[in-house]
C-alpha cells in the first residue's frame, strides 16, 4: 500500500471518529436561556382545588424534577389548549420521564376562572397539575413579571373586551432557577428533547 493510500485511509478513520464524537453532543436547547438565570423561588401564589381551598405554592421544582409553569386562562380559544396539549404529548414520549415533569398553570383571568372551572380545565390535560389562582392582581402581576410574562385586557372597537397573555412555557429547577423559556409554537419534538436533557441534568 502506497503512502498516499495510507494517508487517505488515516484521514477517513479520523473523520469517522470525529463524527462519532459529534453524535455524543446534546442537541442545542430549543427554548432560550437567560443570562444570568432568573430565580423565581421567592415568588408565591395560592394553589387551589375544586372546592376553593388554597395552599401556598412556591415556584420551585421537587428534587430531580422539572416544574413547567404556564400563565393562561380557560376561555382562551387556541393558544392555551394547544400549548397544554403539546406539553402533555411531550411528557408522554418515551424519552421523557413524565413522572418527573410537573405542570403549574396560573390563571390570568381569575374572575372568570373559578377554582372548579380552572381545576377541571387544567387537569383535563395533566391530571396531577397544580392549579394557581389569586384575585390579588398585585401578586399576580409580580409573579408574571418574575417570569417575563405579560397579560391584560384590550377593549375592542365593538366594545367587547379581549384577554391577551404571553403564551410561553417556563422550565424551573429545584433551586427555583428559570432554566428555559419556550415560546408559543415550540414543536413537541423540541419540547421532548429539551425536557429529556433537563431531566438528565437534574438527576
Amino acid at each position: 500500500m502506497t503512502m498516499r493510500w495510507i494517508g487517505l485511509l488515516t484521514l477517513a478513520v479520523l473523520a469517522l471518529i470525529l463524527a462519532a464524537c459529534g453524535d455524543d453532543e446534546p442537541r442545542p436547547f430549543a427554548g432560550f436561556e437567560r443570562t444570568p438565570t432568573p430565580i423565581v423561588a421567592e415568588l408565591s401564589l395560592p394553589a387551589v382545588d375544586t372546592d376553593g381551598a388554597e395552599t401556598p405554592f412556591e415556584f420551585v421544582a421537587d428534587e430531580g424534577h422539572i416544574l413547567v409553569v404556564y400563565f393562561g386562562y380557560t376561555s382562551c380559544p387556541d393558544v392555551c389548549p394547544t400549548t397544554l396539549a403539546d406539553i402533555r404529548r411531550a411528557t408522554d414520549r418515551d424519552s421523557v420521564d413524565g413522572e418527573r415533569v410537573d405542570l403549574a398553570m396560573v390563571t390570568i383571568d381569575p374572575m372568570v376562572d373559578t377554582p372548579e372551572v380552572l381545576t377541571n380545565y387544567v387537569r383535563s390535560f395533566m391530571p396531577d397539575a397544580t392549579v394557581i389562582r389569586t384575585l390579588d392582581d398585585d401578586r399576580l402581576r409580580a409573579a408574571a413579571d418574575g417570569f417575563g410574562a405579560d397579560y391584560g385586557v384590550l377593549e375592542g372597537d365593538d366594545g367587547e373586551s379581549q384577554v391577551y397573555h404571553t403564551g410561553s412555557l417556563y422550565a424551573v429547577d429545584s433551586a427555583g432557577g428559570l432554566l428555559l423559556t419556550w415560546p408559543f409554537g415550540t414543536t413537541i419534538d423540541d419540547l421532548e428533547n429539551d425536557l429529556s436533557r433537563l431531566l438528565n441534568e437534574a438527576v
